[in-house]
């Protein structure tokens, strides 16, 4: 309360004279929008099942409450915080906790006790089924799985703080993230925190395979991508024990470089793959491998790879002007240094369904699981939310994946076909000012919307909320699995391509086409 401020005073300003007045009854919120996120959540039964299989457990009447600290880290993640101490910044919302069904939020010290008072295996199985329960419908349709690992700088005493590989501060020590994610829908299927100098590939291949065996075997990816750093025998024997296919990047190894300085010396004839590239396919078995392998070599088409004028790079579109000898020689050519540089995979991919000239696009698309590290880290807290013990680190992160899976979800409602990071989503769809009134027993929220876009964000919001309501009222009687099914296949149309989920019960398809 502020009685030693109350009451309305006079000040002026350079548009003139106005009054100003505190006013300390009426709930207000500066995420007015958020109603409809947690409309989703509702109609999905993601916010009831997240928290009826919670493993934080409070005794007594003094009770923070599991539903009270998950709600204030779903807020605080939601508005882009990246510190515990940011979480102090939602404690005077006085909106969006009941419009969660909790009774208001907590401190942020109630929240770093409450990751360290939940049970490590208990906290991370329940994570893990909550990330793959939100998504699982759709991978029963071919989809493949990029595995990366990024690396985060620590600045304190952190268990786990090692020094280890890291490009960006070198001697800096730090944690490493091993993360595995949906490709092309930006879907995280979960993340393992492990200390700074265990960022090889080989470290994160336990916590892939204990996500993947929670799934069955018809949910499984068509094969699995990755960079140079899972190239090496121990991963791709363990994804042939398992016959999982994969596809990955050899580093530049004595014998690698004599593969492509021979088939450069052979003549070989590049087969054109669109795009501005070309492949080349062959067998290679390196001394350390226990079998021969397919391998493909993927360059910049001639025309268009970069040469070299004075010591300057130019683009290929005048390569004919630099190099004339190349004139009509056929692919002899190509051996000059100026042929730009020859990347080589690895693939137990079949030939037939996988041929040669789609290995340069299938590679290539996987260079959107740095947007993921990007927009999780600089824009979601994976650069943050860091404590002295590992454990609160990895429930804290997980949490901010699934979390970052449901909003991700949610904004595809008003872009299907394209991804929206949430730099340009949360002013969209979740900043405005609400105000909170009741009448009759009938309480309403109120939302001004400050965008630019206002009135075209307040017409697809409507639109979306009163199609969800739709959808809550006719499945009334549906499960919650049936209900989100139907969700996804509604949010996913464009990458189903039209195709629709398993388990849906009779009659859906009448559901959404009207």
């Amino acid at each position: 309360m502020l009685k030693s401020t109350a009451g309305v005073w006079p000040l002026d300003t350079p548009g003139g004279r106005f009054y100003a007045e505190w006013d300390e009854e009426s709930p207000v919120t500066r995420e007015g929008q958020l109603i409809f996120f947690f409309q989703f959540l509702h109609v999905g039964g993601r916010w009831e099942e997240f928290l009826r299989d919670c493993p934080l457990y409070y005794t007594g009447n003094r009770g923070s409450g599991a539903d009270n600290v998950m709600g204030t880290v779903l807020l605080s993640v939601l508005c882009g915080h990246w510190r515990y101490a940011h979480i102090n910044a939602v404690r005077g919302d006085g909106i969006n906790p009941g419009l969660l069904g909790v009774r208001g939020t907590v401190s942020e010290d109630v929240v770093r006790m409450a990751m360290s008072r939940i049970d490590e295996e208990a906290g991370l199985r329940w994570l893990s089924s909550q990330v793959l329960s939100s998504i699982a419908p759709a991978l029963a349709l071919p989809w493949m799985l990029d595995v990366d690992v990024t690396v985060k700088p620590l600045y304190g005493n952190q268990q786990g703080s090692e020094v280890g590989y890291n490009p960006h501060k070198p001697g800096r020590p730090s944690h490493v993230y091993h993360s595995y994610f949906v490709a092309n829908l930006r879907i995280s299927l979960g993340v393992e925190i492990r200390p700074g100098n265990e960022h090889a590939a080989a470290k994160g291949l336990p916590g892939l395979w204990q996500t993947l065996e929670k799934l069955p075997r018809h949910q499984w990816p068509t094969f699995i991508r990755g960079d140079c750093g899972y190239g090496s025998e121990a991963v791709m024997l363990e994804c042939e024990t398992r016959s999982v296919p994969y596809l990955f990047k050899l580093r530049h190894t004595l014998k690698v470089k004599e593969l492509v300085a021979r088939m450069m010396r052979q003549g070989a004839r590049w087969q054109e793959c669109g795009d501005g590239w070309q492949a080349l396919e062959t067998t290679l078995r390196l001394s350390g491998w226990t079998r021969e392998r397919r391998v493909v070599l993927v360059r910049e088409t001639p025309a268009r790879a970069p040469v070299e004028e004075n010591g300057k790079r130019r683009r290929g579109k005048d390569r004919q002007g630099f190099l004339p000898h190349a004139q009509g020689a056929g692919w002899e050519a190509e051996a000059s240094p100026w042929s730009g540089k020859i990347a080589v995979l690895v693939t137990s991919l079949d030939e037939k369904a996988f041929p040669t000239q789609g290995m340069p696009r299938h590679y290539r698309d996987r260079a959107d699981a740095e947007n993921n590290y990007d927009e999780l880290k600089n824009q979601w807290g994976w650069n943050g939310f860091t404590s002295r013990k590992l454990k609160p680190c990895r429930l804290m992160a997980n949490l901010v994946a699934l979390f970052y899976n449901w909003w991700n979800l949610y904004v595809r409602f008003y872009d299907a076909e394209h991804h929206r990071e949430a730099i340009r989503s949360r002013p969209m769809l979740m900043a405005g000012v609400g105000r909170q009134t009741q009448s009759g027993g009938q309480r309403t929220v109120r939302v001004s919307l400050v965008h630019e876009k206002g009135d075209d964000i307040a017409r697809a919001v409507t639109q979306i909320s009163n199609e969800l309501q739709q959808i809550l009222f006719i499945t009334e009687r549906w499960t919650l699995d049936e209900r989100w099914t139907l969700l996804l296949t509604r949010l996913l149309r464009h990458w189903l391509g039209g195709k629709w989920l398993d388990g849906l019960p009779a009659g859906a398809e009448i559901l959404l086409s009207g």
